[in-house]
């Protein structure tokens, strides 16, 4: 691109301790708009430049460059679904730090090994899980406010301690993926869960009810209770797109509640993009 190459000599520049020169890199990559924030978003990858750029982005991005790399991620393979759902926080909150989630998530999985003795079974070691999140946090369900985007995105959740039944399963989701624990989404209609589906042990965690046990016939008769569908196929597993997707919806209604429309608009753009490429 005519754009790319007008940028390209910034690359040299990118390291350089100097403000004056740092402010300079500013200016000329504002200057381009769009385009040297995509510019600068591709330097992310290339080893010690990655640092720096990421500094600059912060000050760069817009909402329309976030949504950008939120859809360029996803639609890539290997995208990984934490990574994902900082991006697509970021959408809305361009200034959203890269340790925004994980700062959280790495000192839960620590207070999570401290009270792990060994050996413990996997339905035990969920157990402990639960108690620090639930327990000792006071992670709970957001029963007065499931209309609000904040029960839906992770940065809020943390700070108020309340979400919705998806945005709890993915904070249990990603901490037990640091202590190894074989946790999978479950699209489950009406009621996001997490579910054990390897070894003997099959069970889910209904982390919207403090984290309960649930058999695989309890979770039927929920449904069935509810009036919704006891397939075999809401029961298993789901995609890190399909869950994306989900998250997705949920902010769709949400926003509109809010009066956001500009928010809802694009959060169904995003729903359409991961489910045409499901």
């Amino acid at each position: 691109m005519k754009e790319d190459a007008r940028l390209a000599p910034l690359g040299r520049l990118l390291d350089d301790p100097s403000p004056v020169v740092r402010r300079a890199v500013l200016e000329r990559l504002r200057e381009a708009g769009a385009a040297g924030v995509e510019w600068l978003e591709g330097r992310l990858s290339e080893g010690k430049l990655s640092r720096h750029a990421r500094a600059l982005l912060k000050d760069l991005r817009t909402p329309e460059s976030a949504a950008r790399e939120f859809l360029r991620y996803v639609s890539g393979e290997g995208a990984e679904l934490e990574r994902a759902c900082l991006l697509l926080e970021r959408a809305a909150d361009p200034s959203l730090a890269d340790d925004a989630h994980a700062a959280e998530f790495d000192r839960l999985a620590a207070r999570v090994r401290e009270l792990t003795v060994e050996p413990l079974e996997m339905r035990g070691r969920c157990r402990v899980l639960c108690r620090v999140i639930f327990g000792e946090e006071g992670y709970r369900g957001a029963r007065e406010s499931m209309s609000s985007p904040g029960s839906s995105l992770l940065s809020r959740v943390i700070a108020t301690r309340r979400g919705i039944p998806i945005s709890l399963c993915l904070l249990c989701l990603f901490t037990a993926r640091r202590l190894g624990l074989p946790l999978e989404p479950v699209g489950l209609p009406g009621r996001f869960m997490l579910g054990v589906f390897s070894g003997d042990e099959r069970f889910y965690l209904d982390c919207f009810e403090g984290g309960s046990f649930r058999t695989r016939a309890e979770v039927q008769l929920m449904l069935l209770d509810n009036h919704l569908p006891a397939d075999e196929a809401f029961l298993g597993p789901v995609s890190a797109r399909q869950t994306l997707a989900r998250c997705c919806r949920n902010l769709i209604s949400q926003c509109e509640a809010a009066g956001d429309d500009r928010l809802s608009r694009m959060y169904q753009g995003f729903a359409q993009n991961l489910d045409r490429e499901a």
